[in-house]
């Protein structure tokens, strides 16, 4: 039929049933069998004719053409979508935990974006608990975090061997502690507990509030050595708190072969990069 439809175009527009064939590179004949089926097919005539080269189009035609044409350029218009692949990426979400989208995803995202430009990622930051829950109901399809946590249909991979340190003033009276789930919290709770201390705490939920009072010398905390800058005092740990994995993680249902291949490429990186950093 859509050849049908475009012989008709050629048609109403010339009026000749020679000059569209000519036009359509096609015999006479078979323009006007085109038509006449197309003709059956609707189950109206389309044109009249007037002497032996001149037709004349009907008032089902008029009515007609205008609306063959929006669908020929709809059409063409769709081809033209297909055929060009940026119209289907693939969406990637990453949910990752506090620490590692601000020191470690900027790291890899530029090549992520380089090695696979068919594919939309966006960047998720949320607590440990929430970037597990993410991935196992397929709300984001890479994670990232620095708990180890088991869970259902997830598979972990470690990515980076994190380095904690003490940071702040050692006379602060407050420890300061991140909401319940995120990672670096259960660190803390950890260390409190192994060491029998008993402090005033300061609840944040966030890294950056984290910092900045440790800046000012309100509190204390056990740290990641990637959130250290120059004006934040800090000392190493030498004790068994002092090392923490962070993982890459995904749903091990999702076996899309896209997928799959950044999974590896994240492994892949993140090797790398410590290699270098601690080179």
């Amino acid at each position: 039929m859509f050849e049908w439809l475009k012989t008709f175009i050629v048609v109403y527009e010339t009026r000749n049933f020679s000059e569209a064939a000519k036009r359509l590179f096609m015999s006479q004949p078979t323009v006007s069998l085109q038509i006449q089926k197309l003709e059956n097919f609707l189950g109206v005539k389309l044109f009249e004719r007037s002497g032996k080269q001149m037709i004349v189009a009907t008032k089902e035609s008029d009515f007609l053409y205008p609306k063959v044409l929006n669908v020929i350029d709809d059409l063409t218009d769709s081809f033209i979508q297909v055929s060009n692949k940026d119209n289907f990426k693939m969406d990637c979400v990453i949910a990752c935990s506090n620490t590692t989208a601000i020191y470690l995803v900027p790291e890899i995202m530029p090549k992520l974006i380089e090695t696979f430009p068919l594919v939309n990622f966006s960047i998720q930051m949320m607590n440990s608990k929430e970037v597990i829950e993410a991935i196992q109901n397929n709300y984001a399809q890479i994670g990232f975090l620095e708990r180890t946590m088991e869970a259902k249909n997830i598979k972990r991979t470690k990515i980076y061997e994190d380095e904690l340190v003490f940071a702040g003033s050692p006379s602060a009276k407050f420890w300061i502690l991140r909401e319940k789930d995120s990672g670096i919290r259960f660190i803390n709770e950890m260390f409190l507990h192994e060491e029998g201390l008993d402090p005033l705490i300061m609840h944040v939920n966030n890294n950056e509030l984290l910092l900045e009072l440790l800046k000012k010398k309100v509190g204390k905390a056990i740290i990641s050595k990637l959130m250290v800058s120059d004006d934040i005092e800090w000392q190493e740990m030498e004790n068994e708190t002092s090392k923490r994995d962070i993982f890459s993680i995904k749903n091990i249902n999702n076996t899309k072969k896209e997928m799959l291949e950044i999974y590896q490429f994240i492994t892949i990186f993140f090797e790398e990069f410590q290699e270098k950093r601690f080179k």
